[in-house]
């Protein structure tokens, strides 16, 4: 029987990944819904019906569950930024534990214990707000949940670092005060349209991307703007984006006032390294919790100074060079130019000399490059590792691959098709929690040959 925009009540058994409740109608079939915890019942809309699952809306929770408490943002719920404020840290730890157990079960080895967060709150390094129209004013916020097109105001913001508001606040009374329009994603009209903060969190200095529509800004606004925020030790951007996606892109990239970078102080296994950052490049959200999950890598890796090490999809080259100084050598491949530039900076200001880095895309540097590792570490997007990766590292001399991940799905499905019919075989398996109130994990995996 179809239950297809009926109200049903069910009951959630289980925190499935990505942060799903699953439950189950009366006719045996899974249903997924949002929002609901381990035991609780509800009334949900079914929305979307297969053979062998179902999706709701959650519309009331009938019966709450002990593990339940108050969200400190008031928009929980409806931003698309946290999932988990509704439960208490310990809490969350238990069902990612739970979740990362389940999806990586067929591995045959116990999974560690999550590394936690050594910060919970204002932990996020980089943060990216939408500009839109609130009833006349201009505002700043973040997307809601499942919507591109509806924004939630920001402040306040729990995850965001805290210097971050004070910024947005600027922006946002700079913005009403001079009568400028925002971006509607619609008509493709408005000044502004977004705005990318960044932060050394070790080192408390900032980076401001303030991204406009295609217009001659800088005789129009940039001036006045700078001098606002001169309060903020930083680097300011302008990036003119005249593009219809909503993605954060540049047409243009103009640095107005600073450094061209802001540099990070990571500790990884008790020695400081400093890492350039730039608008684009990748870096870690949480400072914190990086000098654990790199601590972590280089515990696995266990290199020695015969070692060759490749750090595929290597970013600003953070991984690779704090390795350097354990291994002979280092090759670090990154598709954005901009990382690449930034990764060799970083090699000479932590006086690494034995590290190389090249702006390809993974899959045509394997092309022309034979195996000349002996280790390797990967750190692939969400969509984890392509499979013509997978047999370049199958087909290699590596004794050991160090694989990082930020989605357990991908992460499962990548690591059943390296241990498939090979010799390769996961030795440990460590969560780390770099994203406290939302369902995010990242996880570590050794694999040895």
């Amino acid at each position: 029987m179809s239950l297809k925009n009926k109200i049903i009540n069910v009951s959630a058994e289980k925190i499935v990944f990505p942060g799903r409740s699953l439950c189950r109608c009366s006719d045996g079939i899974v249903l997924f819904s949002e929002g609901l915890l381990p035991g609780e019942a509800a009334d949900v809309l079914v929305i979307k019906e297969k053979k062998t699952f179902r999706e709701a809306l959650l519309k009331n929770i009938t019966s709450k569950s002990a593990e339940r408490i108050e969200p400190l943002c008031p928009s929980f719920g409806f931003c698309g930024g946290c999932s988990f404020q509704n439960i208490s840290y310990e809490s969350q730890i238990k069902y990612k534990q739970e979740y990362i157990s389940e999806l990586l079960n067929f591995a045959g080895v116990k999974i560690s214990k999550i590394l936690i967060s050594p910060q919970i709150w204002h932990y996020r390094n980089k943060m990216e707000f939408s500009f839109f129209n609130n009833k006349g004013i201009a505002d700043l916020g973040l997307h809601c949940k499942g919507m591109f097109n509806r924004y939630v105001s920001v402040p306040p913001c729990f995850i965001a670092d805290k210097g971050f508001l004070q910024v947005v606040e600027t922006v946002k009374r700079f913005a009403n005060g001079n009568n400028f329009s925002v971006y509607n994603n619609k008509t493709h009209e408005g000044f502004f349209r977004h705005l990318v903060l960044r932060k050394a969190g070790n080192n408390n200095q900032f980076l401001i991307n303030v991204i406009t529509n295609v217009v001659d800004c800088e005789s129009v606004f940039l001036e006045p703007l700078i001098k606002e925020l001169s309060e903020f030790s930083c680097s300011i951007y302008w990036t003119s984006n005249g593009r219809k996606s909503d993605a954060v892109l540049a047409d243009r990239l103009t640095l107005m006032c600073g450094k061209p970078f802001i540099t990070e102080r990571l500790n990884i296994g008790g020695k400081d390294y400093f890492f350039d950052i730039s608008p684009f490049s990748f870096f870690q959200t949480n400072s914190k919790a990086t000098e654990i999950l790199y601590t972590e890598i280089l515990r696995l890796l266990n290199p020695s100074k015969y070692t060759v090490l490749l750090d595929l999809y290597c970013g600003t080259g953070a991984i690779g060079i704090s390795m350097a100084h354990n291994v002979k050598r280092v090759i670090g491949v990154e598709c954005i130019g901009q990382a690449i530039d930034n990764a060799k900076e970083n090699a000479l200001a932590n006086n690494v000399f034995n590290a190389e880095f090249y702006a390809s895309d993974a899959e045509d540097w394997i092309k022309e490059n034979k195996s000349c590792f002996d280790a390797v570490v990967v750190d692939p997007p969400r969509s984890g590792l392509t499979k013509d990766i997978i047999k370049f590292l199958l087909e290699s001399k590596a004794k050991r691959i160090i694989y990082v991940s930020c989605n357990p799905s991908t992460l499962a499905r990548d690591l059943q098709l390296i241990t498939e019919n090979s010799k390769c075989k996961i030795k440990e398996i460590i969560p780390v929690d770099m994203f406290p109130q939302t369902y995010h994990i990242e996880t570590v995996v050794l694999l040895e040959f």
